[in-house]
């Protein structure tokens, strides 16, 4: 049987956001727990020939965001700050007397002294080019993924799914390679998607079972014949990781996610690593029983696709590295078992037969994570402000200068009022950490009519270098994407 593991991993354009609820804090907690080790582990497989092969869909906006200088310094300097945090534990607690405490402080001090020396030196700050690095050697395959993010199926404009997905496949080829495959945002799929993917030269999709037609088997199948396939997560396999109450995750033996200090264990008693990383080892040996078993019932050139999410896998779940790394090598050296991508399995393994797939995602029902209460609101917004770029972009399609300028700006204030998690948020209840959609939004008007203007004075000229420095993800963004 082969099997492929794909990595997911988002956060929203959390550049110089500065504190919570809004602030860099959930991507530096992503960079440190979740890439960098992720990073690490490959490239060691890597080096030690073992031959790991994993699919990884980074959002383009966070791949943006990992290349960005300021977000690099800021990154150290959380670092830097997080490191005294720990010296001052381990000052209190010798201060104390107390032995595990001082144990738990010098395995945070010298885990977080590895990180940042493998950020600064090891990799130069820059993620993505090592990715890239890793791409070349085919232990890694990117996926595209929307530009921002966004919840494809619930735009409002044809033009702006098309540029989501153009603009995420030029992003993506530009820091990471040429992708083979797109991944959506929640699985998120409307019939049309398949066009403008083929069209853009990508070959597959990753799509959840629930977009089948009733009675088909979720196995690789034709969405656009000899052009674009799709390809389907195993969920009974993926629910050892995914499943809190149930899976991996949740065992007591683990460190509390919650607990900032990383003091206390799941069970509530105090931590223990070494324990916790010896039970991270043993769910490895139960997933990798766990596969060849599924191996012995199914075909040799089956496909198995295990999602994972990098979110997850360390700052949700802080063995889950460990877990990963000894799951990885169970496939590599397992006779049972290959390692593969799904790329790579479409390249020898051709789909025998076509589906059409029907509107639908992971949620319950068919969009009902990102619809319902505040969110509909958030909804007409946007499709406001899409008919709106649509008129702009046809009203002046040979913009220069300053024009140009500020369309571009209105087309990346679009995007980020798009990114999918404002209107999880918000059908979620959670209307505080939601609310940035409205300041990309007003960011946009404003923009909108300054485009209309003849001539822009002092401060309108100041204005729009501020709004270039806050939110400049994707300097190459074009607004005549969303021309008519």
């Amino acid at each position: 049987m082969q099997v492929a593991f794909l990595i997911i991993a988002h956060v929203p354009y959390l550049r110089r956001a500065h504190r919570l609820p809004t602030g860099e804090e959930p991507l530096h907690i992503l960079t440190a727990q979740g890439l960098i080790p992720l990073i690490e582990l490959l490239g060691d497989l890597h080096a030690s020939g073992l031959g790991p092969k994993v699919a990884l869909a980074l959002s383009p906006l966070l791949t943006e965001q990992l290349t960005d200088p300021v977000v690099q310094k800021h990154f150290v300097i959380w670092m830097e700050d997080l490191l005294a945090r720990r010296r001052a534990d381990l000052d209190a607690a010798e201060a104390a007397g107390d032995r595990h405490g001082v144990y738990l402080a010098r395995f945070s001090l010298e885990w977080g002294r590895q990180r940042l020396h493998a950020f600064s030196e090891r990799y130069d700050r820059n993620l993505p080019k090592k990715l890239r690095e890793l791409a070349a050697a085919q232990v890694v395959e990117p996926l595209a993924g929307a530009a921002s993010h966004a919840y494809l199926p619930l735009l409002g404009r044809e033009e702006s799914v098309r540029a989501q997905i153009e603009h995420g496949v030029l992003h993506t080829t530009r820091h990471l390679g040429r992708p083979d495959g797109l991944w959506l945002p929640g699985c998120g799929w409307r019939p049309g998607l398949e066009q403008i993917a083929a069209e853009v030269g990508l070959r597959y999709v990753v799509a959840d079972p629930n977009s089948l037609p009733a009675g088909e088997a979720p196995r690789p199948l034709w969405v656009v014949p000899r052009q674009l396939a799709v390809v389907f997560p195993d969920e009974p396999m993926a629910r050892h990781v995914w499943s809190q109450a149930l899976g991996y995750p949740g065992d007591p033996l683990y460190r509390d996610p919650d607990d900032p200090r990383g003091l206390r264990a799941q069970s509530g008693e105090p931590y223990d690593p070494y324990h916790a990383l010896r039970r991270a080892q043993e769910h490895a040996n139960h997933f990798a029983t766990a596969l060849v078993a599924e191996a012995e019932r199914r075909p040799a050139d089956d496909l198995l696709l295990i999602l994972l999410d990098a979110g997850q896998i360390g700052p949700r779940w802080v063995e889950g590295t460990t877990w990963l790394q000894a799951v990885l090598t169970h496939c590599a050296t397992h006779s049972a078992l290959r390692l593969t991508t799904p790329g790579a399995y479409l390249r020898a393994h051709r789909p025998r037969e076509q589906t059409t797939l029907r509107e639908g995602s992971w949620a319950p029902g068919l969009h009902g994570g990102w619809q319902g209460g505040e969110a509909e609101e958030y909804w007409a917004a946007i499709h406001a402000a899409e008919d709106e770029l649509v008129r702009l972009a046809t009203a002046f399609p040979s913009a220069e200068a300053e024009q140009e300028r500020v369309l571009n700006q209105a087309a990346r204030e679009l995007l980020l009022a798009q990114t999918s998690d404002w209107a999880a948020l918000l059908s979620a209840g959670a209307s505080q950490q939601g609310a940035r959609w409205r300041t990309y939004l007003d960011r946009f008007r404003q923009l909108a009519e300054l485009a209309r203007r003849d001539q822009l004075n002092h401060g309108d000229l100041f204005l729009l270098e501020q709004l270039e420095e806050l939110d400049g993800p994707f300097p190459n963004l074009n607004y005549r994407m969303f021309g008519g």
